[in-house]
């Protein structure tokens, strides 16, 4: 939660419900729109957002190429004084060491909150020219490149925001750049076939897409007396409850909902609650469920307002069908549960070969721009087909287990990873990591292993489950490959092992 919001009272709980709120809003408008209207959709995709966090601009830059040399490029701009989008004067971000600063720690893969307060130096001096109170960047990659980032920027509060709140800005960086780039290719494909023909075209068909999508929106409305009787509703009420005609669904209403709802209440009461307090309000909502003619439940989200209709007062409900969207919301749980259980091993629970594999090669590339260190380490449980032949393949797999954790809280940094590489075989990737942090987190893991204290009576080396290493250290470079610091780090674990296991065996590569 943010040190100071447009709502000091509210608690972190309200806030980061505003944030998802927010979110949810900026997600409808990304699937909403239709090719070609990127410009309008980033000015409706902004506002939400920026009135959440309370920014008073946000900009979106990208990375281009400038006579061989990467500078920041203003793609979007959303200034809340000119209540939205202004592309007036986009250019390239001027040169400065501050923001060449920013963008290498963007590059990283980290995101940046800087207050006025806590600046100093360059940052405080770019701070003060734009007079900037909070400045917080969010990076963007595809295909594991740096794409560009995402500012917002407040010039009136400082601002700072906990770890939930940035993970939730970044969720909504990654839905900006998605749908930017997905428009950058729909316009690569306009291009090829006479460019501002389709475009016209592609325009043409949003807007008939988009109106035949409201014309199908499955939002039933009634309105109620102050006495809580259905006075009139709409078409859309008859075709989702199956009926033939309005003077059905107002006799009928009343058994459209079962005699208690899930939280255990009367419906009827609750109904009556509800209505009420719209009228006393001016406004309630509520997640009901009703139940169809043919005894189908049907999960619902009303919304009661209060509004004027012929010299008195009524109140419209309006019901929202959410049978699609708790369907969606099963699905999105099933897909991040299965892509969970592609980068995971399921015996250890800590990262596959596969994950391994794709992200050491992405952190060779971020790390090649920045001149970064990388370390590697490739590591063995010493003499395991002895312990599987002794105490049988259970006793093995738990033996596995024991030393994954080991190794995993011996390397704690955001940006380390421990991966089971197949067997008894384990890898760590130390990014921005030199020899002597490396050969220090080597000696840890090696301790952390000898004091989980497993026993191993055929073990040549001491009578509990001991571990050899081989690590390797380079400044990184674009035209080195990942097979070179696995190759390099096997044959060192292999000479750990020539020398009596137990131990670490440090090379560069």
């Amino acid at each position: 939660m943010p040190i100071q919001t447009s709502n000091e009272n509210m608690d972190v709980y309200g806030y980061r419900t505003v944030m998802v709120d927010a979110l949810n809003k900026v997600l409808e408008v990304f699937c909403d729109h239709g090719e070609g209207a990127i410009d309008e959709v980033m000015t409706n995709a902004m506002a939400p957002i920026a009135e959440a966090i309370g920014a008073n601009e946000i900009f979106v830059d990208r990375i281009v190429k400038v006579d061989g040399e990467s500078r920041m490029k203003r793609m979007y701009r959303w200034d809340k004084s000119s209540g939205g989008r202004s592309i007036e004067n986009v250019d390239l971000l001027p040169e400065s060491k501050a923001i060449t600063n920013w963008v290498n720690t963007l590059r990283k893969g980290k995101a940046i909150g800087q207050c006025l307060s806590d600046a100093t130096g360059d940052e405080r001096d770019i701070l003060e020219r734009l007079c900037l109170k909070t400045i917080i960047a969010v990076p963007i990659f595809t295909h594991c490149e740096f794409w560009g980032a995402i500012a917002f920027q407040d010039s009136d509060i400082e601002r700072h925001f906990d770890e939930d709140c940035m993970a939730l800005i970044r969720s909504y960086a990654r839905l900006c750049a998605n749908a930017i780039i997905r428009n950058e290719m729909e316009l690569e494909i306009a291009r090829q076939n006479e460019i501002n023909k389709k475009i016209a075209k592609d325009a043409a068909e949003a807007e008939e897409r988009t109106r035949i999508m409201l014309d199908a929106t499955p939002l039933c409305c009634q309105l109620w007396t102050r006495d809580f009787k259905i006075i009139d509703c709409n078409n859309t009420a008859l075709e989702l409850f199956g009926l033939k005609d309005k003077q059905e669904f107002i006799e009928r209403f009343a058994d459209f909902s079962p005699e208690y709802q899930p939280n255990g209440k009367r419906s009827r009461d609750e109904h009556l609650k509800y209505v009420k307090k719209a009228f006393d309000k001016g406004r309630s909502n509520v997640d009901w469920t009703h139940i169809l003619p043919n005894g189908t439940l049907l999960p619902v989200e009303i919304t009661l307002v209060r509004v004027h209709y012929k010299d008195e007062y009524v109140v419209a409900g309006f019901t929202r069908d959410l049978r699609q969207i708790k369907k969606m919301e099963k699905n999105i749980l099933r897909l991040e549960t299965e892509s969970e259980k592609i980068y995971y091993d399921p015996l250890t629970g800590i990262y596959n070969r596969r994950f391994f594999d794709e992200n050491l090669n992405r952190v060779i590339n971020t790390l090649s721009r920045s001149g970064g260190v990388l370390s590697v380490m490739m590591i063995d449980i010493d003499f395991f087909k002895n312990f599987n032949d002794t105490y049988g393949h259970s006793a093995g797999d738990e033996c596995l287990k024991t030393v994954a954790e080991a190794l995993s809280k011996s390397a704690v940094r955001a940006d380390d990873f421990v991966a089971r590489y197949g067997g008894d075989e384990f890898a760590v990737v130390l990014p921005n990591t030199e020899e002597d942090g490396a050969r220090m987190i080597a000696e840890k893991m090696i301790q952390n292993v000898r004091v989980c204290n497993i026993p191993h009576e055929n073990s040549s080396v001491t009578s509990t489950v001991t571990i050899s290493i081989g690590v390797t250290t380079s400044k990184v470079e674009a035209r080195r490959r990942a097979d070179a610091y696995i190759l390099r780090a096997d044959e060192l674990l292999y000479k750990s092992k020539q020398s009596g296991r137990n131990r670490y065996t440090f090379g560069d590569l």
